[in-house]
């Protein structure tokens, strides 16, 4: 029974085994075989048609040769391609390291790359630009600092010379010439104290000792204390607060010098009439204070390099006094504090600078 059910369904009942049967004659006998398999499996006939398969290789084998011509002649031309892209690429490199590039506009596959070429283009020419002009300044600065210390020097050298005559001076001559020395010799401690400083500030090397004080009443003592100089006597400074009374944590050497520095850098660069005003006012975040003068004013090239250093403005007609640093010097002085220093002026009506500090 289970012979013949496998000849009729190919299966056993209930069994999950395939039958594949077939039958075969031997003269005049017949025989029928069944074959086991141990798996579910389908049956599947193929059938090779020798003649259709010689006519499709006769196809198959002209599409695949020209498949690969296209593949290995794509190949060449994207190896041209990339050659000579990288070869741009390297003369550019070249000619950006010989300062000598012409922008290109970035499009296509290196598109990202040009980009940041022509944008490393701009910022070594920038650089370059900044070297020169900070290079002319230093030249200038050294000529000029050279010929501020040979200044004094010269009358320390005379006057010396002339209390060290034997011929005899009176009292009151050995006095005056003693006077004219030692203002002399203040005027180039001045110069190297400020040489000294700068180096310091610039290298990180300055103690910083900040101590809570009434930052108000430091800079209404630092008015009265210029006023009181004898130089500036007849001047005059006006000072504004929103409270009578600030604190705020700061060294009090070094912002003696920062203030001083704009306070007497107004007077220097005004005239007899120049007035200066110093206002104060705070609030939950910020300190802020401005100086100010109604004196001759700047353009936009000089405060453009006002906190330069070793710049001492474009007025060639009367050469300034100082080092061409006190101003560099108060910069680094505020901003060694973490606050903020910007200016605005206008010719012919005066000059702002405005302090800000934040104090949360």
């Amino acid at each position: 029974m289970d012979l013949l059910q496998l000849c009729q369904t190919g299966r056993i009942k209930d069994s999950g085994l395939t039958a594949c049967m077939g039958t075969v004659s031997n003269a005049e006998s017949g025989y029928t075989y069944i074959l086991y398999f141990p798996v579910n499996i389908s049956k599947v006939t193929m059938y090779l048609n020798g003649e259709r398969f010689t006519g499709g290789r006769m196809i198959i084998l002209p599409i695949l040769s020209a498949l690969f011509l296209l593949v290995l002649i794509s190949g060449v031309l994207y190896g041209f391609f990339t050659t000579r892209a990288m070869k741009r690429l390297t003369t550019a490199v070249q000619e950006i390291s010989g300062r000598c590039y012409l922008p290109v506009k970035d499009s296509g596959v290196f598109r990202d790359l040009y980009h940041s070429l022509n944008t490393l283009n701009e910022e070594i020419r920038a650089s370059d630009r900044l070297q020169v002009q900070t290079e002319k300044m230093r030249e200038e600065w050294i000529s000029n600092i050279t010929h501020d210390l040979k200044t004094p020097l010269s009358p320390i050298k005379g006057y010396a010379e002339i209390l060290g005559d034997t011929g005899g001076q009176s009292e009151e001559q050995c006095r005056r010439y003693a006077g004219i020395i030692l203002k002399n010799v203040s005027y180039i401690e001045t110069l190297i104290d400020d040489l000294k400083l700068t180096y310091q500030l610039e290298n990180g090397m300055l103690p910083l000792n900040r101590e809570k004080q009434d930052i108000v009443r430091f800079l209404k003592e630092l008015a009265i204390d210029i006023l009181n100089t004898p130089k500036y006597e007849n001047r005059t400074i006006h000072f504004e607060g929103t409270a009578d009374s600030i604190i705020f944590s700061f060294d009090q050497k070094l912002f003696t010098r920062a203030f001083r520095n704009l306070i007497i850098n107004a007077f220097v660069h005004g005239d007899e009439t120049t007035e200066i005003a110093l206002c104060v006012s705070a609030s939950d975040t910020e300190l802020k204070i401005d100086v100010s003068d109604n004196g001759k004013g700047m353009g936009e090239e000089m405060t453009g390099h006002l906190f330069d250093r070793y710049y001492r403005g474009t007025n060639t007609g009367q050469k300034p006094e100082g080092s061409g640093l006190g101003l560099a010097i108060a910069r680094d002085i505020i901003g060694l504090h973490g606050g903020m220093i910007s200016v605005a002026s206008i010719p012919d009506t005066g000059t702002k600078f405005q302090i800000v500090f934040l104090t949360d």
